[in-house]
């Protein structure tokens, strides 16, 4: 019988079982030892992993998180008239707003906003400077306010009425970063004395200020929530003059020779000044200004009946088309960002009043009459009539 090849000699880490199952030392012999190793890296690994979970829940990032928010008809329940003569109507003129976080984001809110199409991140400095978040709502519910003051004075001057203006008072609208009132004056204070020196409009301020050295004390009186303070603020220097850092407008109140009341509820800030306008001139004219359609609008507007931009409007229109709106009203600098997201809906911009009038007459609705309504007498009114 031919012998038979010899066995390969072993290599030097080969084994046999010893009889309890464990190998000698040696390459398996080897990895079976690192493996309680891998084990507890691979344990600790998932302790820190549950651990970055927990705080991402409690770690907050300066954003603002945006998204389409509601789609409101201004029916009688947003907006009512007394002591004139109203006009039902078959369409809904929708007045449009955005959901924003109040107040910092954690991280997982921070990273699902990433991951949503129609929401926006904005950083809290770029939304809202360096107001506190108190500051901002405060400004933000006197620009409503302000909304409909001037949305009711431009409907009913353009429907023939007497609107006057009375007293205004200066509010701060604007306080610079770092500069020196920051702390001190706050957005929405009202302004009534500088150095004792009443202020009657914004433009009394800068006189009074520029009047001082830079590095003079400078006492501000301010109404804030209902109290008088007296604030004294070390004036910077800009241009070799004096500063305080702050902007202020003036802010009127009217007389109505009707009784207007526009309900929000807790809504705030100035977009839907253009919706409410629109909304007060259907109600006290015969016809429908929609054409019996659903129709959103957005956009600012200003005493002579300009419309303004007003931000979020990708939001909007998402909020638009979701409650069957078949027709977009918005100012030109944001037609191409409501176009974007607008899914087939139709948008037009406008610039005025008067082209929000004519898109709505070119979109099927019905004319305003060619006669006006006869001035309505405004009992203890002073001034004149514009």
């Amino acid at each position: 019988m031919p012998d038979e090849p010899a066995a390969p000699p072993a290599p030097p880490w080969a084994w046999a079982d010893d009889g309890a199952g464990r190998p000698p030392d040696g390459p398996d012999g080897a990895r079976r030892r690192r493996r309680p190793w891998l084990q507890r890296v691979g344990a600790g690994l998932l302790v820190l992993l549950a651990v970055a979970a927990v705080a991402a829940a409690f770690i907050h990032v300066p954003y603002r998180i945006i998204r389409p928010g509601s789609a409101t008809p201004l029916d009688r329940d947003v907006v009512s008239v007394q002591d004139a003569k109203t006009y039902p109507h078959k369409g809904r003129l929708l007045y449009l707003t955005v959901r924003v976080t109040p107040r910092d984001p954690n991280l997982y809110g921070f990273l699902f906003a990433h991951l949503d199409s129609d929401a926006s991140i904005i950083g809290r400095s770029d939304f809202q400077g360096c107001a506190s978040d108190s500051e901002n709502l405060r400004i933000s519910t006197l620009e409503m306010r302000g909304s409909q003051d001037t949305a009711k004075t431009v409907a009913l001057r353009r429907l023939g009425y007497a609107v006057t203006d009375d007293k205004s008072v200066t509010t701060i609208v604007d306080v610079q970063c770092n500069g020196p009132s920051v702390g001190k004056l706050q957005l929405g204070d009202v302004v009534t004395a500088v150095d004792g020196h009443p202020v009657k409009t914004s433009a009394d301020i800068k006189p009074l200020i520029v009047a001082h050295h830079p590095g003079d004390r400078i006492a501000v009186t301010v109404e804030r929530d209902g109290e008088t303070h007296v604030v004294t603020v070390t004036a910077g220097t800009r241009d070799h003059h004096a500063f305080l850092g702050i902007a202020s407008t003036d802010v009127a109140e009217h007389h109505f020779p009707i009784d207007v009341n526009i309900d929000t509820q807790k809504v705030s800030g100035p977009s839907a000044g253009l919706a409410f306008t629109l909304a007060i001139i259907d109600d006290l004219t015969p016809g429908d200004l929609t054409g019996g359609r659903r129709v959103a609008i957005t956009g600012t507007i200003s005493p002579d009946g300009r419309v303004g931009p007003v931000g979020g409007v990708e939001q909007k229109a998402v909020a638009a088309r979701s409650a069957g709106a078949t027709l977009m009203l918005v100012p030109p600098e944001e037609l191409a960002d409501a176009k974007a997201h607008a899914d087939g809906m139709n948008v037009v911009s406008v610039r005025t009043l008067d082209d929000a009038l004519q898109a709505l007459r070119k979109a099927g609705g019905d004319p305003l009459p060619a006669t006006p309504p006869p001035t309505a007498p405004i009992a203890g009114a002073n001034g004149s009539s514009q």
